[in-house]
């Protein structure tokens, strides 16, 4: 059985090319594994749909400012509907559970 050379595992590792960044990732796996952790479960699904709306507007951020162009109203609706959603985010993390 071979042993796994960890300088070449990490050295293999950085020719891959990921479309989400891998501290990302890192970062959304460490804050939904805390949450977990300590039985925050809407924490959780908050994470995890702030991370996916974030990333979705990562990977398509050429389509959706087009469309912000063409349709300003889309523009006023997205920034206010992630106004919202951040504050609805903060009110659930200091919220106290009863």
């Amino acid at each position: 059985m071979e042993t796994v050379n960890t300088q070449s595992l990490l050295s293999q590792m950085l020719l891959i090319e990921l479309v989400i960044p891998a501290w990302q990732m890192a970062l959304f796996i460490v804050t939904i594994s805390v949450f977990m952790l300590i039985q925050r479960i809407k924490l959780t699904l908050i994470t995890t749909f702030l991370f996916t709306f974030y990333w979705a507007f990562f990977l398509y951020w050429g389509n959706v400012l087009a469309s912000f162009a063409k349709f300003p109203f889309v523009a006023a609706l997205y920034l206010v509907s992630g106004v919202i959603y951040i504050v609805l985010t903060l009110i659930a993390f200091y919220r106290e559970t009863h």
